[in-house]
């Protein structure tokens, strides 16, 4: 029995294939003293907005990174349709008219309407 397993076990090792590291697993794997930041927005202060909501009495850590992460790809969102009104304007700064003009024309937004006023 010792025969078969010490066979077995050549022929597991000798079925491995080389894993071969992307600079993400690298980044992901190493031990730096600083980790990577997943978020942008400081997560204090969103975790303070989640607060001034009268039914939230706590707040998870998972719950405040998903928030977080939604709010920062909202505003990515946000902030490329108002800079395809910026370009067409044929200007190089993003204004109040840019953003008004996006919330205006782009269904999803339109919940936003008002709300800059």
């Amino acid at each position: 029995m010792e025969d078969i397993n010490e066979v077995d076990i050549e022929e597991i090792e000798t079925e491995r294939q080389p894993v071969t590291e992307t600079p993400e697993l690298v980044e992901l794997t190493t031990t730096s003293p600083e980790k990577p930041k997943l978020v942008k927005l400081p997560l204090a202060r969103i975790k303070h907005i989640m607060k001034m909501d009268p039914d939230c009495n706590l707040v998870s850590q998972d719950a405040l990174f998903l928030v977080t992460k939604s709010t920062e790809m909202f505003l990515e969102h946000l902030a490329k349709e108002s800079g395809k009104f910026m370009g067409m304007g044929k200007r190089k700064t993003v204004q109040k008219r840019d953003v008004d003009a996006a919330i205006d024309n782009i269904p999803s937004l339109c919940f936003l309407d008002g709300a800059l006023e």
